[in-house]
């Protein structure tokens, strides 16, 4: 468990669980005699991967679980090939770093005077949470982890705390444009919404009950990551004219 910045196993599995199943790359056919003939070829790694290599390893244990899973008769893709599969594993690995890097931002930003505040100038006294269990009215048995939760600690009288909800993004977006560019964002943009936006219950026990959401941040990593404002700035407006209260920030 990383204590710092919430990575439990729990949410760490939950998080590439979501990202394995949001990834574009090539897979293999959801067909389980396929893949329990093709089970053999993996007994040794491809050209270029040692003996030994713990990825490799990971790659062997989920095409095992994935094949499991499509024998029990659960909906579920294809796996991700090898080389598709270890460019998911670099991308969050560096998505996890980015998310450590945005935490220690907002609890640096917390600690300012309220009217020197970038992100969280609207809480007087914020009280913030990681990896935090998010389900929503309706949906039984169906949590979800956002990456942060903010609170007011010193809300008005008689009003309920203000909320507001991060979710962070590590996506190589450099070379998009156009529509290209907005799709990427549009779909995040509508799962943040979705999963992190209006009425929530906060799964933890030191805060668990219903809260109603005033704001959604989604947060990209810039720089290199990124194509130039130009090209950037057209797509991130036309997302936010499309899904109403989620606000598209790069870092």
């Amino acid at each position: 468990m990383d204590e710092a910045s919430g990575h439990t196993r729990e949410v760490l599995e939950a998080k590439l669980l979501l990202a394995e199943r949001e990834s574009q790359g090539p897979r293999l056919p959801a067909d389980t005699a396929l893949l329990r003939k093709l089970q053999a070829t993996l007994d040794t790694p491809p050209p270029g991967v040692p003996e030994g290599y713990a990825l490799w390893n990971d790659y062997l244990a989920y095409r095992r679980a994935r094949l499991a899973l499509l024998e029990e008769g659960t909906p579920a893709k294809g796996p991700l090939r090898w080389a598709a599969y270890e460019r998911l594993r670099g991308e969050f690995a560096r998505g996890l770093t980015f998310e450590r890097f945005m935490i220690s931002v907002l609890r640096e930003d917390a600690a300012l005077p309220q009217a020197q505040r970038r992100w969280l100038s609207a809480f007087t006294l914020p009280r913030i949470e990681v990896h935090v269990g998010l389900s929503k009215p309706g949906v039984p048995g169906v949590v979800r982890f956002v990456d942060v939760l903010v609170i007011e600690q010193r809300p008005p009288s008689s009003q309920a705390p203000r909320v507001e909800t991060f979710s962070f993004k590590s996506r190589f977006l450099q070379p998009l444009a156009g529509e290209a560019l907005e799709a990427p964002i549009l779909m995040d943009a509508r799962a943040a919404l979705e999963y992190y936006g209006g009425k929530v219950n906060i799964r933890r026990p030191s805060l668990e009950g219903f809260v109603q959401v005033q704001r959604v941040r989604l947060v990209y990593e810039g720089g290199s990551r990124v194509p130039d404002r130009p090209v950037l700035e057209p797509a991130l407006k036309d997302v936010q004219g499309k899904v109403k209260g989620v606000e598209v920030v790069i870092q």
